[in-house]
């Protein structure tokens, strides 16, 4: 055979290798060849991440050429997983949105996720995301459990931080029962008093810009708020109140006949402060004496309110937006007007959807999940890895203190924001309180996570706040 016919031949077995590679390259979904032949799918954002199972998914936004016929996500360890692998999901045909759920991870391992969909034409693929696989809690999860059991508390909601790091966040039970829904870590939950921090920092925040005085009158004519409510009776020392006896609980006003937050529940809340300032006198003179007060920080939010010039969610949320929450907000009263995303309560004794909790915004009103709260928390601890929003203000009340505690509760609630020994910290939320005790939930969830925390001597170094 001549070198002139072996060349011959070679050109066309080279052209052979060409058409092959061509019509593989179609059926793997290069997506930059037949424009518009191939299918269009986003890739969803990862959550319900476990040690072992986590929950994608994609959207299909146009079915290209011809119908989908199969959809799913791929996962793998390395980037660009492609469909081949035995690592993926099956879930349907067509257009439109797709759950996936990915089982089988090896905890503490970084996975890269990528959405398909199958036509005619071959496959196409969305962006690519990643997330990791939690470290196992496994006895955390377990005591919790067992006590929720206990308990009958129908979903909890967890979140650890380490060293201003999020370590751990878990959702267990169901947000919804008679729904099934099973709680995941995005659920929202009334915080109840766990809404005072937020309006004690907004103010500590007000203070060092300068735009109030924490000795500042609240009432009367030399006070923030003026005669706004109305005035103070004379000789009454109700214009001797300044912003820090209300942060501090010491206005002088106490809980007897009731507390005036869950009476009357019609009234705005300008009528209730109205009337507290004409009717209700100081049982101590202010600044002499401590009882918690809900109705202190009621008007603590309208002190907010004067000063701003917005209204106290608005500013609230503008301050929260920087740390990276944009999910929390005041919650409704009603079932009607539970909030998407937001779990349903559970209480015998006393209906949570029969209070005016929108009135209580500024004390007990806010509706959060128990990550957002740890991005808030991380934010106020005076820690040095992440800045805080306020700085000297941090040595005022219990935010100067290396351990505290700050717990909430509703019917149907139960809430804590915990600061543990300049290390730790953590939240849980919960969808119903105890019936005879109300703290007994609260002490209880408290006592299992230190514990739990105390114990564990590896932690996992990665911080979940950036997944």
């Amino acid at each position: 055979m001549s070198a002139k016919t072996l060349s011959v031949k070679t050109r066309h077995l080279f052209r052979f290798v060409l058409f092959v590679t061509f019509s593989v390259g179609l059926l793997t979904g290069c997506q930059d060849d037949g424009p518009g032949a191939f299918a269009t799918v986003e890739t969803s954002s990862m959550s319900d991440v476990t040690p072992i199972s986590a929950t994608g998914g994609g959207t299909v936004v146009d079915a290209g050429g011809s119908p989908v016929s199969s959809r799913g996500v791929v996962w793998s360890t390395q980037h660009n997983p492609t469909a081949d692998l035995p690592t993926k999901t099956d879930d349907g045909t067509g257009e439109g949105g797709f759950v996936s759920l990915l089982t089988d991870l090896v905890p503490g391992t970084t996975y890269y996720v990528r959405a398909y969909a199958t036509n005619g034409t071959g496959i196409a693929y969305g962006e690519e995301v990643t997330f990791l696989a939690n470290e196992p809690f496994t006895t955390l999860d377990n005591a919790l459990k067992a006590k929720m059991n206990e308990l009958a508390i129908p979903g909890v909601s967890l979140a650890i931080v380490r060293n201003e790091r999020l370590v751990y966040a878990q959702s267990y039970g169901y947000a919804d029962k008679e729904a099934s829904q099973v709680a995941v870590n995005v659920d929202r939950y009334r915080i109840a008093s766990l809404s005072k921090p937020i309006t004690a920092i907004a103010i500590l925040k007000l203070s060092e810009a300068g735009l109030l005085s924490l000795d500042d009158a609240v009432f009367g004519a030399n006070g923030i708020l003026g005669n706004d409510f109305g005035a103070p009776p004379v000789g009454s020392d109700k214009d001797k109140i300044t912003v820090r006896h209300l942060l501090n609980h010491t206005s002088g006003w106490i809980n007897s006949p009731d507390d005036p937050m869950f009476r009357a529940v019609n009234l705005t809340q300008a009528q209730l402060i109205s009337d507290l300032l004409a009717n209700r006198p100081l049982a101590y003179t202010p600044g002499t004496h401590n009882e918690y007060l809900n109705f202190g920080y009621c008007v603590l939010g309208r002190v907010i309110e004067k000063v701003t010039g917005q209204s106290y969610e608005v500013y609230s949320k503008a301050m929260l937006a920087p740390m990276g929450i944009a999910d929390m907000q005041i919650a409704g009263n009603t079932l009607e007007a539970r909030l998407p995303g937001e779990v349903k309560y559970y209480q015998a004794e006393f209906s949570p959807y029969s209070m005016n909790v929108a009135r209580m915004d500024s004390h007990g009103g806010w509706v959060a999940s128990a990550t957002d709260l740890a991005r808030f928390m991380v934010r106020i601890d005076r820690g040095t890895h992440v800045p805080d929003i306020v700085s000297s203000s941090l040595q005022t009340m219990y935010f100067k203190d290396n351990s505290w505690v700050h717990a909430g509760s509703l019917p149907g609630t139960s809430s804590l924001l915990v600061r543990l020994d300049n290390t730790f910290s953590f939240v849980v939320l919960a969808n119903t309180r105890t019936e005879d005790n109300y703290n007994r939930i609260l002490q209880d969830l408290y006592t299992i996570v230190r514990e739990q925390i105390l114990m564990r001597d590896v932690w996992p170094s990665y911080n979940l706040f950036e997944k």
